[in-house]
Order: structure tokens, then C-alpha cells, then sequence
């Protein structure tokens, strides 16, 4: 019962202190942990912790005031939910205007003067995930980690109405 306490304690402890190293992370812009995402490019068989798993990505080779697209698929034997949320300079506000289809998650916006953006620590996309239902075959282990392909497809021109 002491050492089950104790072991629960030190798992808090844990957690804490991931928590704030990874605040600390995200608010200095020189010390980017992450993987880098650059446009055109796909990231093939990343992997995440299927509980609480989070990466960010900084966004490489954008151009200001253009649309783009981060897609992100992965296999429809794990049930996950993916969130995408876009980060701006080195504020932590989060849009998500996602855009769910089946086995992929989507999130497209429109870039801004990338001058001013790029001295405040660029931009990056946080990608969190979460389980989604349970195993419901018998003597089948839940999965740890999930595979998953990210890509960041290019830019649309609205007004033309084409990929670029």
C-alpha cells in the first residue's frame, strides 16, 4: 500500500514536470523541440502515444497571405481523434478550424505578413491525440502508439480557384 502510494506520487511528479518543460518549450522560440514541416512535403509513418500525444510542427517555406493545407491520415483499425491547431508567433492562441473527414483531419488557413510572424517565432502546428473508443476483441491489448502521415499539401489561390 506505501510503495503504491509513493509510485503514485512520483507519477504526479512526472507529469508536472513534463508539463512544464514542454510550456517552457513552446515559449522560447530558440529552443523548438519539435519536427520541422515544409510545404509540398509529407511526413510519413510519425508516430505519437496514443494517450495524451502531442508534437508541434514548425511550418517551413510559407509565403504571406496565401491558403494552405496540413493534412493528416492514419489507419481506420485504430480509433483516435486528432486535433490540429495552428499557432501564430510565439502566442498561444489556437485556431482550429478543422475539417474532419473519415481516417484524415484537416486544417486550412490563410497566412499573414510571415515578416512580422517569422520575428515572432514563425508558425507551427500542434498536433494532439486522444483515443477514441476501445479494443473489443478479446485478449487484444490496447496500442500504445498510433501511426500517422502528416503533410502539408501547398497553397491554394482562392481566386483563381486552383492548387498551386
Amino acid at each position: 500500500m506505501m510503495i503504491h502510494l509513493r509510485a503514485q506520487k512520483l507519477l504526479i511528479l512526472l507529469y508536472i514536470l513534463v508539463f512544464f518543460s514542454s510550456s517552457l518549450t513552446l515559449s522560447q522560440g530558440d529552443m523548438f523541440e519539435g519536427k520541422v514541416l515544409k510545404v509540398g512535403e509529407e511526413l510519413w509513418k510519425e508516430t505519437l502515444p496514443l494517450h495524451m500525444g502531442s508534437r508541434l510542427y514548425q511550418l517551413q517555406g510559407l509565403k504571406s497571405f496565401n491558403w494552405y493545407e496540413v493534412k493528416i491520415s492514419y489507419p481506420a483499425s485504430v480509433p483516435a481523434s486528432f486535433t490540429l491547431q495552428l499557432k501564430k508567433g510565439n502566442l498561444d492562441i489556437g485556431l482550429n478550424q478543422n475539417r474532419r473527414l473519415l481516417n484524415t483531419e484537416k486544417l486550412i488557413f490563410k497566412t499573414e505578413n510571415l515578416d512580422v510572424l517569422n520575428d515572432q517565432g514563425g508558425m507551427h502546428v500542434l498536433v494532439t491525440v486522444e483515443p477514441e473508443g476501445v479494443v473489443a476483441m478479446p485478449n487484444v491489448e490496447e496500442r500504445e502508439f498510433i501511426i500517422f502521415n502528416i503533410g502539408n499539401l501547398g497553397s491554394y489561390n482562392l481566386s483563381d480557384h486552383q492548387f498551386i
